[in-house]
């Protein structure tokens, strides 16, 4: 995922030019001001992107909960520790 990131950051080819300390409205104008439509469609792809690839806190504990009940069930699905280690 991370070199795909740079990938379309090397395409966008599109700078903005920062002051120190912005507030979202302000970066947003800013973006909206110096990219072009095409280069916000990918940025907005790849800041959606990222919130996808990480679970939200109520998915989490909804998870955690599933696996206590499976366990005090006796039915909790375990995997082998080399196969979740390779997943690392």
């Amino acid at each position: 995922m991370y070199y795909l990131r740079n990938e379309i950051l090397d395409i966008m080819k599109a700078t903005l030019q920062l002051e120190s300390t912005v507030s979202i409205s302000h970066l947003a104008q800013m973006i909206r001001k110096q990219l072009p439509a095409k280069d916000r469609l990918a940025l907005a792809g790849m800041l959606q992107q990222d919130d996808d690839d990480e679970p939200r806190k109520e998915q989490i504990l909804s998870q955690l909960k599933e696996d206590l009940i499976a366990l005090k069930k006796g039915t909790l699905k375990t995997r082998p520790l080399k196969e979740v280690l390779d997943e690392l």
